[in-house]
């Protein structure tokens, strides 16, 4: 494989855990982060799933993958694993959208209070003025100031996309 790793998590679980510890937290935010992604999913008995992480289950850590290949060379749509079964998951591409780098460009090219601009780190968001949210995924809203967002937006990304 030529990509880099960019991260190994290895998923552990507490029985009878009500409320979500930092870490709980922190892996989920991570997985977020990699929704669209591709990832490689380790499971307990050793095979292995490489696929495009489309979602996941918060409460139960299941996984489900699109456009598998499994470790034993099988091509499959979609694959939905069970968390119970999950031992790691591996991370193979970087995200290209930095909510912090986005905050400070949306500051300086449109001459906001910073105030108004919200970083969300965990899941690697901005949100404006409560009503505009800009992910990797996009900028979510209306208005006029929606629009200038998405335009800075598809500047920022062309220019992370080349590198």
């Amino acid at each position: 494989m030529n990509k880099k790793l960019l991260f190994i998590l290895i998923i552990t679980r507490r029985c009878g855990e009500s409320a979500l510890s930092y870490s709980a937290r922190s892996i989920i935010g991570e997985l977020t982060k990699a929704i669209d992604k591709k990832v490689i999913v380790r499971l307990v008995d050793g095979k292995m799933y490489t696929g495009k992480l489309l979602s996941f289950d918060q409460s139960a850590l299941h996984i489900v993958l699109g456009n598998v290949e499994s470790s034993d060379g099988a091509k499959y749509h979609r694959v939905i694993v069970h968390g119970s079964r999950v031992s790691e998951i591996i991370i193979q591409e970087q995200p290209l959208f930095n909510a912090e780098e986005f905050a400070s460009l949306i500051l300086s090219k449109l001459g906001l209070r910073s105030d108004v601009v919200k970083v969300f780190h965990d899941t690697n968001i901005v949100i404006v003025y409560d009503r505009i949210k800009v992910s990797e995924a996009g900028v979510e809203g209306s208005g006029s100031l929606a629009q200038k967002i998405y335009e800075l937006y598809s500047e920022y990304m062309e220019s992370k996309k080349k590198g």
